[in-house]
Protein backbone atom coordinates (compact mmCIF):
# COMPACT_ATOMS: atom_id res chain seq x y z
CA UNK A 1 0.00 0.00 0.00
CA UNK A 2 2.79 2.37 0.95
CA UNK A 3 4.66 1.54 -2.24
CA UNK A 4 1.58 2.35 -4.31
CA UNK A 5 1.21 5.72 -2.59
CA UNK A 6 4.87 6.54 -3.10
CA UNK A 7 4.68 5.61 -6.78
CA UNK A 8 1.59 7.79 -7.20
CA UNK A 9 3.28 10.78 -5.54
CA UNK A 10 6.39 10.33 -7.66
CA UNK A 11 4.26 10.17 -10.79
CA UNK A 12 2.42 13.39 -9.89
CA UNK A 13 5.69 15.12 -9.01
CA UNK A 14 7.24 14.04 -12.32
CA UNK A 15 4.25 15.36 -14.32
CA UNK A 16 4.43 18.67 -12.50
CA UNK A 17 8.11 19.05 -13.28
CA UNK A 18 7.47 18.39 -16.97
CA UNK A 19 4.74 21.03 -17.07
CA UNK A 20 6.90 23.56 -15.28
CA UNK A 21 9.81 22.96 -17.57
CA UNK A 22 7.53 23.43 -20.58
CA UNK A 23 6.22 26.71 -19.20
CA UNK A 24 9.75 27.88 -18.61
CA UNK A 25 10.66 27.17 -22.19
CA UNK A 26 7.57 28.99 -23.44
CA UNK A 27 8.27 31.94 -21.16
CA UNK A 28 11.83 32.14 -22.39
CA UNK A 29 10.56 32.04 -25.95
CA UNK A 30 8.05 34.80 -25.29
CA UNK A 31 10.71 36.91 -23.58
CA UNK A 32 12.78 36.89 -26.75
CA UNK A 33 9.94 38.27 -28.92
CA UNK A 34 10.28 41.93 -29.96
CA UNK A 35 8.20 44.43 -28.01
CA UNK A 36 5.09 45.93 -29.66
CA UNK A 37 5.78 49.34 -31.15
CA UNK A 38 3.38 52.15 -30.35
CA UNK A 39 1.72 53.41 -33.52
CA UNK A 40 -0.32 56.57 -34.11
CA UNK A 41 -3.98 56.12 -34.98
CA UNK A 42 -3.86 59.17 -37.27
CA UNK A 43 -4.39 58.60 -40.95
CA UNK A 44 -1.96 60.60 -43.12
CA UNK A 45 -3.48 63.83 -44.46
CA UNK A 46 -6.65 63.32 -42.41
CA UNK A 47 -7.19 65.10 -39.11
CA UNK A 48 -9.27 63.29 -36.48
CA UNK A 49 -12.70 64.90 -35.78
CA UNK A 50 -11.74 66.88 -32.63
CA UNK A 51 -8.86 68.56 -34.45
CA UNK A 52 -10.93 69.16 -37.57
CA UNK A 53 -13.68 70.74 -35.47
CA UNK A 54 -11.12 73.02 -33.86
CA UNK A 55 -9.72 74.06 -37.25
CA UNK A 56 -13.19 74.75 -38.64
CA UNK A 57 -14.16 76.86 -35.64
CA UNK A 58 -10.91 78.81 -35.84
CA UNK A 59 -11.67 79.66 -39.47
CA UNK A 60 -15.08 81.01 -38.49
CA UNK A 61 -13.66 83.07 -35.65
CA UNK A 62 -10.85 84.41 -37.84
CA UNK A 63 -13.18 85.24 -40.71
CA UNK A 64 -15.35 87.52 -38.58
CA UNK A 65 -12.61 90.19 -38.60
CA UNK A 66 -10.45 89.12 -41.56
CA UNK A 67 -9.73 91.15 -44.66
CA UNK A 68 -11.83 90.72 -47.79
CA UNK A 69 -9.22 88.52 -49.47
CA UNK A 70 -8.84 86.34 -46.38
CA UNK A 71 -12.60 85.97 -46.05
CA UNK A 72 -12.79 84.81 -49.66
CA UNK A 73 -10.26 82.06 -48.95
CA UNK A 74 -11.84 81.02 -45.66
CA UNK A 75 -15.33 80.83 -47.16
CA UNK A 76 -14.03 78.72 -50.05
CA UNK A 77 -12.34 76.36 -47.57
CA UNK A 78 -15.49 76.03 -45.46
CA UNK A 79 -17.71 75.41 -48.48
CA UNK A 80 -15.28 72.72 -49.63
CA UNK A 81 -15.28 71.22 -46.14
CA UNK A 82 -19.07 71.06 -46.23
CA UNK A 83 -19.23 69.61 -49.74
CA UNK A 84 -16.67 66.87 -49.13
CA UNK A 85 -17.47 65.74 -45.58
CA UNK A 86 -19.61 62.62 -45.19
CA UNK A 87 -20.02 63.36 -41.48
CA UNK A 88 -23.09 65.53 -40.70
CA UNK A 89 -21.40 66.81 -37.53
CA UNK A 90 -18.53 68.20 -39.60
CA UNK A 91 -21.01 69.74 -42.03
CA UNK A 92 -22.80 71.43 -39.13
CA UNK A 93 -19.50 72.82 -37.90
CA UNK A 94 -18.82 74.18 -41.38
CA UNK A 95 -22.28 75.80 -41.48
CA UNK A 96 -21.83 77.46 -38.08
CA UNK A 97 -18.39 78.76 -39.04
CA UNK A 98 -19.61 80.00 -42.42
CA UNK A 99 -22.42 81.96 -40.77
CA UNK A 100 -19.85 84.01 -38.80
CA UNK A 101 -18.06 85.33 -41.89
CA UNK A 102 -19.46 88.39 -43.69
CA UNK A 103 -19.56 87.44 -47.36
CA UNK A 104 -21.80 88.46 -50.27
CA UNK A 105 -22.60 84.83 -51.17
CA UNK A 106 -23.02 83.54 -47.64
CA UNK A 107 -26.83 83.64 -47.72
CA UNK A 108 -26.90 81.75 -51.03
CA UNK A 109 -24.62 79.07 -49.64
CA UNK A 110 -26.78 78.69 -46.53
CA UNK A 111 -29.96 78.47 -48.61
CA UNK A 112 -28.44 75.69 -50.71
CA UNK A 113 -27.54 73.84 -47.51
CA UNK A 114 -31.26 73.76 -46.64
CA UNK A 115 -31.43 70.88 -49.12
CA UNK A 116 -28.97 68.77 -47.08
CA UNK A 117 -30.05 65.18 -46.44
CA UNK A 118 -29.49 65.51 -42.68
CA UNK A 119 -32.18 67.41 -40.70
CA UNK A 120 -29.72 68.71 -38.11
CA UNK A 121 -27.58 70.28 -40.81
CA UNK A 122 -30.68 71.90 -42.31
CA UNK A 123 -31.65 73.12 -38.85
CA UNK A 124 -28.24 74.77 -38.38
CA UNK A 125 -28.50 76.45 -41.78
CA UNK A 126 -32.02 77.70 -41.04
CA UNK A 127 -31.07 79.16 -37.65
CA UNK A 128 -27.95 80.76 -39.16
CA UNK A 129 -30.01 82.37 -41.91
CA UNK A 130 -32.45 83.82 -39.38
CA UNK A 131 -29.55 85.58 -37.63
CA UNK A 132 -27.44 86.71 -40.58
CA UNK A 133 -29.86 87.17 -43.51
CA UNK A 134 -29.02 90.37 -45.36
CA UNK A 135 -31.69 90.23 -48.07
CA UNK A 136 -35.24 91.58 -48.08
CA UNK A 137 -37.27 90.67 -44.96
CA UNK A 138 -40.13 89.35 -47.09
CA UNK A 139 -37.73 86.93 -48.79
CA UNK A 140 -36.67 85.53 -45.42
CA UNK A 141 -40.30 85.15 -44.36
CA UNK A 142 -41.10 83.36 -47.62
CA UNK A 143 -38.16 81.04 -47.03
CA UNK A 144 -39.36 80.24 -43.51
CA UNK A 145 -42.90 79.59 -44.72
CA UNK A 146 -41.55 77.21 -47.35
CA UNK A 147 -39.55 75.28 -44.74
CA UNK A 148 -42.42 75.00 -42.27
CA UNK A 149 -44.69 73.68 -45.02
CA UNK A 150 -42.40 71.36 -46.95
CA UNK A 151 -39.52 70.12 -44.80
CA UNK A 152 -39.85 66.38 -44.10
CA UNK A 153 -38.49 66.72 -40.55
CA UNK A 154 -40.77 68.00 -37.79
CA UNK A 155 -37.95 69.65 -35.83
CA UNK A 156 -36.94 71.76 -38.84
CA UNK A 157 -40.58 72.72 -39.41
CA UNK A 158 -40.94 73.56 -35.73
CA UNK A 159 -37.89 75.83 -35.86
CA UNK A 160 -39.23 77.58 -38.96
CA UNK A 161 -42.56 78.27 -37.21
CA UNK A 162 -40.81 79.64 -34.15
CA UNK A 163 -38.39 81.81 -36.13
CA UNK A 164 -41.21 83.19 -38.29
CA UNK A 165 -42.88 84.51 -35.15
CA UNK A 166 -39.61 86.08 -33.99
CA UNK A 167 -38.67 87.85 -37.24
CA UNK A 168 -42.13 88.98 -38.38
CA UNK A 169 -43.10 92.48 -37.33
CA UNK A 170 -46.74 93.52 -37.44
CA UNK A 171 -48.92 96.55 -36.86
CA UNK A 172 -52.22 95.24 -35.53
CA UNK A 173 -55.26 97.18 -36.71
CA UNK A 174 -58.11 98.14 -34.44
CA UNK A 175 -60.34 95.33 -35.61
CA UNK A 176 -57.75 92.71 -34.65
CA UNK A 177 -56.66 91.86 -38.18
CA UNK A 178 -52.89 91.78 -38.63
CA UNK A 179 -51.30 93.43 -41.63
CA UNK A 180 -49.20 90.27 -42.06
CA UNK A 181 -52.05 88.38 -43.65
CA UNK A 182 -49.88 85.85 -45.48
CA UNK A 183 -47.92 84.82 -42.39
CA UNK A 184 -51.08 84.68 -40.28
CA UNK A 185 -52.88 82.57 -42.88
CA UNK A 186 -50.02 80.09 -43.16
CA UNK A 187 -49.70 79.79 -39.38
CA UNK A 188 -53.46 79.39 -39.14
CA UNK A 189 -53.26 76.39 -41.46
CA UNK A 190 -50.83 74.78 -39.03
CA UNK A 191 -53.45 74.84 -36.29
CA UNK A 192 -54.69 71.65 -37.95
CA UNK A 193 -51.24 70.06 -38.15
CA UNK A 194 -50.96 66.47 -36.95
CA UNK A 195 -47.90 67.30 -34.79
CA UNK A 196 -49.00 68.79 -31.44
CA UNK A 197 -45.73 70.70 -30.96
CA UNK A 198 -46.19 72.46 -34.30
CA UNK A 199 -49.77 73.42 -33.41
CA UNK A 200 -48.53 74.88 -30.14
CA UNK A 201 -45.66 76.75 -31.85
CA UNK A 202 -48.12 78.14 -34.41
CA UNK A 203 -50.22 79.60 -31.59
CA UNK A 204 -47.15 81.17 -30.00
CA UNK A 205 -46.08 82.75 -33.28
CA UNK A 206 -49.60 84.00 -33.99
CA UNK A 207 -49.54 85.67 -30.59
CA UNK A 208 -46.26 87.44 -31.44
CA UNK A 209 -47.46 88.59 -34.85
CA UNK A 210 -51.01 89.68 -33.96
CA UNK A 211 -50.47 90.80 -30.39
CA UNK A 212 -53.63 88.94 -29.40
CA UNK A 213 -53.56 86.76 -26.30
CA UNK A 214 -55.52 83.55 -26.61
CA UNK A 215 -52.85 81.51 -24.86
CA UNK A 216 -52.75 77.91 -25.98
CA UNK A 217 -56.51 77.66 -26.37
CA UNK A 218 -56.65 76.40 -29.91
CA UNK A 219 -60.40 76.86 -30.24
CA UNK A 220 -60.02 80.62 -29.77
CA UNK A 221 -57.28 80.75 -32.39
CA UNK A 222 -59.44 78.77 -34.79
CA UNK A 223 -62.26 81.21 -34.09
CA UNK A 224 -59.87 84.08 -34.81
CA UNK A 225 -58.94 82.53 -38.16
CA UNK A 226 -62.62 82.20 -39.04
CA UNK A 227 -63.07 85.85 -38.10
CA UNK A 228 -60.31 87.19 -40.34
CA UNK A 229 -61.60 84.99 -43.15
CA UNK A 230 -65.00 86.63 -42.78
CA UNK A 231 -66.74 83.43 -41.67
CA UNK A 232 -67.91 84.76 -38.28
CA UNK A 233 -68.84 88.33 -37.30
CA UNK A 234 -67.12 88.64 -33.93
CA UNK A 235 -63.50 88.65 -32.83
CA UNK A 236 -62.92 86.19 -29.96
CA UNK A 237 -62.38 87.79 -26.57
CA UNK A 238 -58.81 87.69 -25.30
CA UNK A 239 -57.96 85.97 -22.05
CA UNK A 240 -58.87 87.80 -18.88
CA UNK A 241 -56.41 88.34 -16.06
CA UNK A 242 -58.10 85.57 -14.11
CA UNK A 243 -57.69 83.17 -17.02
CA UNK A 244 -53.98 83.92 -17.21
CA UNK A 245 -53.41 82.89 -13.60
CA UNK A 246 -51.86 79.42 -13.28
CA UNK A 247 -54.19 76.72 -12.05
CA UNK A 248 -52.86 74.85 -9.02
CA UNK A 249 -54.71 71.77 -7.87
CA UNK A 250 -53.83 70.44 -4.44
CA UNK A 251 -53.65 66.63 -4.14
CA UNK A 252 -56.42 66.45 -1.52
CA UNK A 253 -58.85 68.28 -3.87
CA UNK A 254 -58.29 66.07 -6.92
Amino acid sequence: MKDRIVKTLLSVFGSAMVLLSGCAVDNQHIAKLPLFEARSDRIPNLDPPPERKKLIREKGAKGASASEEEREILVAQLVLEYQTSPDPNMRREAVDALAKIPHPRRDRFLQEILQDSNPFVRLSALESLSKTYSGAPEDLRALLINRMKTDPDKDVRLAAVRILGDVTQSDKTKNGVSDRRLEVAELGNLLHDKVPAIRYAAMQSLHKITGLDYGDEINRWLQYMRYINGEVPDLPAERTFREKLPTITLPMFK
